[in-house]
């Protein structure tokens, strides 16, 4: 059944991943949705997501979502713009970080401009730094 999941299809985050394994994306789709004049169409996230490879496939690290790298079903997304994350941040290059530590990538891979960080995002930061994770 559909609302179902078996043991086996639960997805844990890692304890820690290091920077080294990780690469950034983005998901693109072919939407079954119906457009009166040009047939399917394609759609695509501006987020980039964190994946870590697995064979042929890229796995999410949040959601552990395996996604290919080309498209092969409608409304299935497919990751795009593959980079690994230290070619994108090379001061990351061999660090390794706890899984809160994950959320705060996300959020600053995909900060918009330069927003100054407030409250929690600066406090965190400041600790996951001096504890050189």
């Amino acid at each position: 059944m559909f609302g179902k999941r078996k043991n086996k299809d639960i997805y844990i985050m890692k304890e820690r991943y290091n920077a080294d394994d990780l690469y950034l994306a983005r998901l693109k789709w072919v939407s079954s949705d119906n457009v009166d004049f040009s047939g399917p169409m394609n759609k695509e996230t501006e987020i980039k997501y964190l994946f870590e490879k697995e064979g042929e496939r890229y796995k999410e690290i949040f959601t552990g979502y395996e996604a290919d790298i080309i498209e092969k079903h409608f409304n299935l997304p497919y990751a795009i713009d593959i980079m690994p994350l230290t070619e994108v941040h090379e001061d990351l290059k061999g660090k390794n970080f706890p899984r809160l530590g994950m959320l705060l990538l996300f959020n600053n891979v995909n900060k918009k401009g330069k927003q100054e960080e407030k409250g929690f995002q600066k406090k965190w930061r400041v600790i996951i730094n001096e504890r050189n994770l």
